[in-house]
């Protein structure tokens, strides 16, 4: 069949969160819209086929939302495509297989791999796919799309509206105003708020202990207060701006930031809002008076945008609702600061009141905000999985595929679901300065490297999300004081050059990368040029080449002591099947040697001869199902191999070949890695797995 090309196409698919769903449904949709237009649906099959088949005899267009019920609560993955220029092209949303992928509270590096990729999105547009259904076109209006659990993050703000009809329950909105001033045709509009605070003003008691004789029923309260309890609800919308909020301007002088993500002892325990009130600061009913009148003309503002053609009627409500909780305020301070004449008598003492001005609570997504303005860099948590995008209309897609890895015994197959949304316009993918994941509106410096630079960091894990264009390591140029470098799925980089640049760099570690016999000579030009540099590794995943053709021989690194490939402990102990049970080296089960072609051995490095300042050499040992003691011990043993560059090193104190094991050294008469020490030793008499020249030649 005719291969189809992708509309969207994308570079990298990058794991961005876990979504934590506990109503067994996994939902799409735009943020503000909640599920007042919602495709509610779900198929509890073992096959593509019988998945496929449900979907294509629905007729899904009409709607703008999609709730998939998978019948089990648990964590499911979302995950973003993005293209060369980190721009979000793509949601896959897992729909009905719980995989709880988490990322590392320590991460500041992400890997794409080729699979997620592949399995997402690639074999979908290799030929007229039939596991690919089109949904609908979701249209958001508020530039916000959700992912969330059933009814999505608003879910209790807008209530659940489970009941069949228009009715939304349990609406935490609904108390403050009729849920029907931001619906059309029953349907939830872009003006819908998000956020919920709520100011509130009355006397304020703290539970503490008490005894018979300090308990309030046998103390005398003197002077009396009225209980009063005043209260105004804000409402918080992506339309509005900083100047739409009366709060803020009529209590400008009396909010203070806070860090939500740290205890605050002032802050409501009922609050996500990052404002307090300051209660180093005299409320003044004078002040608050004088700003009333503006703050009326706020409102007035606000409510145009947000009820459109309902605001006469709101306005009336809201207007009211402020007027009172102010004028409450006022009403209550002012006696308090009346200097009344005493006509010769001895003034009294004034107590003064203990009510308080207090954000007593917030309701809704107030991840979104900044104080009153709306964040320019959105992480992402567990259950609020929200991407600010262009205002427009987005296809989207169920893709179905079986579960390689499902084996039952009795032949069944497993489908994959996933949700996807293409052609997402106006969402970058970047990082914040400690290393998360985040998302702009626009394309900017990667705020994790700029605080690498700002700060003058020794420490760096750089990625291609960083690079912002992942054709270039440009912005690499710029960490003139790193000495210790990660870098991380880099994928056939042309030009190497700018790490050239990093002077001070001792040590770089390569997590992912590719770097092919078409880019290695840029590579290893640029390294060898670093004139601290003292170490070099990878890890196993990692593709490292020689340089295709002639290296030039007046390039090689002046102060490089080590090369270590990081093999983690899983490949360590992996052993052989019983065919094999005498045969030694990592990865014993890989009898492709699917490693072993990744790994590129000390000796390749370009120029080895001349490299003079190695204190430690380091060999891999990999499986082999032809050289029964490791493709590594081979490799030494063979004639081809020309070792006596090694007697230059001086300041070499041993040679390790890992994945070879042993408990005695009298084990290794009559082997090859014997052989292998001593076409070693004939160069240089060092160490070799801890074994001295002495030992390894009386064997």
């Amino acid at each position: 069949m005719k291969k189809i090309k992708d509309p969207y196409q994308i570079t990298d698919v990058y794991f961005l969160e876990m979504n934590a769903v506990d109503a067994a449904t996994v939902t799409v949709g735009d943020l503000c819209e909640r599920l007042s237009n919602d495709f509610d649906t779900g198929i509890d099959a073992p096959s593509v086929k019988e998945v496929i088949d449900h979907f294509k005899n629905i007729d899904a267009s009409k709607f703008n939302s999609i709730s998939y019920a998978n019948g089990a609560d648990g964590g499911y993955s979302v995950w973003i495509g993005v293209d060369a220029k980190n721009r979000i092209r793509k949601i896959f949303a897992d729909a009905n297989i719980a995989e709880y992928l988490k990322h590392p509270k320590d991460r500041q590096s992400y890997l794409s791999h080729w699979w997620d990729k592949e399995d997402f999105n690639d074999q979908f547009f290799d030929k007229a796919h039939e596991n690919r259904v089109k949904l609908f076109d979701l249209n958001s209006k508020s530039g916000l799309i959700a992912v969330g659990d059933y009814a999505g993050p608003l879910r209790s703000l807008l209530g659940w509206n489970d009941d069949g009809y228009e009715n939304d329950s349990d609406s935490e909105l609904k108390e403050h105003i009729d849920l029907n001033y931001f619906k059309k045709d029953g349907v939830f509009q872009n003006s819908t708020p998000i956020l919920i605070v709520e100011f509130s003003y009355g006397l304020i008691t703290k539970a503490q202990q008490s005894s018979f004789s300090s308990s309030v029923i046998h103390k005398k309260l003197e002077p009396y207060q009225e209980s009063i309890n005043y209260s105004y609800t804000e409402f918080f919308s992506n339309l509005l701006d900083e100047n739409c909020y009366p709060t803020k301007y009529i209590f400008e002088d009396y909010l203070l930031k806070i860090n939500t993500d740290e205890y605050n002892e002032d802050a409501n325990t009922y609050s996500n809002f990052n404002y307090i009130i300051n209660k180093n600061v005299k409320l003044s009913g004078e002040y608050i008076s004088n700003r009333l009148p503006k703050a009326i003309q706020i409102l007035k503002k606000q409510t145009k945008i947000l009820f459109k053609e309902n605001f006469k009627k709101a306005f009336e409500i809201r207007k009211k609702l402020f007027e009172n909780f102010i004028i409450g305020i006022i009403k209550d301070i002012e006696p308090q600061e009346l200097d009344l004449t005493t006509f010769g008598r001895k003034n009294k003492k004034k107590k003064l009141s203990q009510k308080k001005l207090e954000i007593s609570s917030s309701k809704g997504v107030a991840d979104l905000f900044d104080g009153y303005k709306l964040k320019e860099d959105l992480g992402f948590s567990l259950s609020n999985i929200i991407f600010p995008v262009n205002k427009g209309s987005y296809p989207v897609y169920l893709h179905c595929y079986p579960d390689k890895s499902f084996d039952n015994g009795e032949g069944d197959e497993f489908a994959y679901v996933k949700i996807v949304v293409e052609g997402i316009k106006g969402c970058y993918l970047n990082k914040s300065k400690d290393g998360k994941l985040i998302v702009n509106k626009i394309n900017k410096e990667s705020s994790y490297l700029k605080n690498i630079i700002d700060n003058k960091l020794k420490y760096a894990q750089v990625d291609k999300i960083d690079l912002r264009d992942t054709k270039t390591l440009k912005e690499i140029e710029k960490l003139k004081d790193i000495e210790q470098l990660v870098l991380a799925n880099m994928k056939y980089i042309k030009d190497w050059s700018p790490i050239s640049k990093l002077k001070k760099l001792k040590h770089l570690h390569l997590d992912g990368c590719i770097i092919d016999w078409n880019s290695a000579t840029s590579f290893f030009k640029a390294i060898y040029k670093l004139p601290n540099l003292e170490k070099l590794s990878t890890d196993v995943h990692t593709w490292l080449r020689e340089p295709f053709g002639e290296f030039p021989k007046n390039i090689y690194p002046k102060k490089l002591k080590d090369f270590e490939v990081v093999v983690p402990k899983d490949l360590k102990d992996e052993k052989p099947t019983d065919e094999y049970l005498n045969h030694k080296g990592y990865a014993a089960s890989d009898h492709d040697q699917y490693y072993m072609a990744r790994i590129l051995q000390v000796h390749n490095l370009p120029n080895f001869e001349k490299i003079k300042s190695f204190e430690k050499l380091r060999y891999y040992n990999y499986f082999s199902i032809e050289h029964k003691e490791g493709n590594a011990i081979n490799n030494l043993c063979s004639e081809y191999l020309d070792l006596s560059s090694l007697k230059n090193l001086s300041k070499l104190k041993d040679i390790w070949i890992y994945g070879y094991d042993f408990k005695k050294s009298t084990e290794l008469k009559n082997t090859k890695f014997l052989e292998a020490a001593k076409k070693i030793l004939k160069h240089n008499k060092v160490k070799i797995n801890g074994i001295s020249y002495k030992t390894i030649n009386k064997l």
